[in-house]
């Protein structure tokens, strides 16, 4: 997810990434690469707070930007599992208006450097989805 990604345009509502959670990123990234010939590459974003998790994102050769990123889970019992990120204008606010509805809150909101800001909810029916906020 970089800055010059195009889902940073995505209008609100939209999806603008997918991110697998690996319970073993190094199995998870030799699959996709032979199932769908994703490339693997080590990614930091700009700005990221430093000591953060290893993360690397999916790219192709027509998609160089990356089709997509990939975590170690971070949190025992955690199974692996793609989370889609859908645009919000402001990610606290949609964060809030999400918790009132009734959705809980798994990951505050937090900054990623270039990518923006995002937070993960949980919504009443238990399915998660994440939250981003692309930088202005």
């Amino acid at each position: 997810m970089s800055d010059s990604n195009e889902s940073m345009c995505a209008k609100p509502g939209s999806f603008s990434w997918n991110e697998l959670i690996s319970t073993n990123t190094k199995a998870s990234a030799e699959f996709y690469s032979k199932l769908f010939g994703w490339q693997p590459t080590p990614f930091m974003p700009q700005g990221a707070p430093a000591g953060g998790p290893p993360y690397t994102l999916f790219k192709t050769d027509s998609n160089p930007r990356g089709v997509g990123g990939m975590m170690q889970a971070m949190q025992p019992g955690v199974p692996s599992h793609w989370l889609p990120y859908v645009v919000v204008e402001n990610v606290d606010a949609a964060l809030a208006q999400a918790v009132k509805l009734g959705a809980k809150a798994c990951v505050p909101v937090m900054s990623i450097g270039e990518v923006g800001r995002i937070a993960v909810i949980q919504d009443p029916q238990g399915a998660a989805i994440g939250l981003h906020e692309p930088p202005k």
